[in-house]
């Protein structure tokens, strides 16, 4: 009995390494030349240049030098009002599907691409909150410095599209439609289990 408990907690303790052997959990900060569009009633239109900042926490799994998804939070700031006076900060929940590439033992080049949905409060229009969709692909490098301990670099083209929404506190109402693009530059550290 006592050699079938101990084997059970063996097999049991190897099957549990081996599942969580290609996860990993991380944070990454960017930034993000952004260029804002914003249209009123499908006639004028106005762009304007709004940089932003993206601090993520990320879970995700897949093996190094192979396919790999993970799933991100993220934080976004803006330097300026998007829609009115009152907000400047973004929440999105994203996924993307990375492709590495292993060079070395420790240097795995890869290119990703993903999407996100998110929403921010605005105030005056026909919604208290508007939301987002967003797309992104970009190239990077995942370097392992240590066991179990990687750092990350790459550059993004991120496109964001709002949805449509109406102006209210002003007569006549206007229907208010949004994208914005840039390439955002970031940098981050998974940790590997």
């Amino acid at each position: 009995m006592k050699n079938k408990t101990l084997m059970t907690l063996l097999v049991g303790s190897v099957l549990a390494s081996s599942a969580f052997a290609d996860v990993y959990v991380g944070v990454d900060y960017g930034s993000v030349g952004n260029t804002d569009k914003r249209t009123i009633d499908n006639a004028s239109s106005a762009t304007q240049d709004n940089q932003y900042s993206d601090l993520g926490v990320k879970l995700g799994f897949g093996t190094d030098g192979d396919w790999k998804m993970q799933f991100k939070l993220s934080k976004i700031s803006y330097d300026k009002a998007i829609f009115d006076e009152t907000n400047k900060e973004l929440t999105e929940f994203g996924f993307d599907f990375i492709k590495e590439f292993e060079v070395s033992k420790s240097a795995y080049p890869f290119i990703k691409f993903g999407m996100g949905v998110g929403s921010m409060d605005v105030v005056g229009y026909s919604e208290p909150t508007i939301k987002e969709a967003s797309l992104n692909g970009g190239v990077g490098i995942s370097y392992k410095a240590i066991d179990h301990l990687y750092l990350i670099a790459g550059v993004d083209y991120v496109y964001r599209k709002w949805q449509d929404i109406e102006i209210t506190d002003r007569f006549p109402t206007s229907t208010v439609t949004m994208t914005g693009s840039g390439a955002k530059v970031y940098g981050g550290i998974n940790y590997g289990f």
